[in-house]
């Protein structure tokens, strides 16, 4: 299950404008179709992170993808098309910031996990 997690926000987001930016970008991820995902709840995790320290925030974004599981099918190509997807919303949203959007993949059987059901 991807995990998308979005740093060094403006500060002030309110509620409302969190949850309009998730929603974007949901959309943005779920149509890059290679990925094989469906459902925002239960294919793909979206965090918002606060930071401690004010100063630049919303000057540089950073989105990091990562629990990718790898798949064939999610080749260096898709994960540059998730990549730009991801970043336009962040930058369509925030026009005056420098987005940096970093995707890394998982191997669920060379790497360790633990999961509940």
């Amino acid at each position: 299950m991807p995990i998308v997690k979005v740093w060094c926000l403006p500060d002030g987001q309110t509620e409302g404008d969190l949850q309009s930016l998730y929603w974007k970008l949901v959309h943005a991820v779920l149509v890059v179709n290679e990925l094989g995902l469906r459902d925002d709840r239960h294919d793909v995790t979206f965090l918002f992170p606060t930071d401690r320290m004010k100063f630049g925030l919303g000057e540089e974004i950073i989105v990091e993808i990562g629990g990718l599981y790898e798949k064939t099918e999610r080749t260096k190509e898709v994960q540059d098309k998730l990549a730009a997807a991801v970043g336009k919303v962040i930058k369509e949203t925030y026009p005056e910031a420098k987005v940096k959007v970093f995707v890394s993949t998982f191997n669920p059987t060379t790497s360790g996990l633990w999961q509940s059901e």
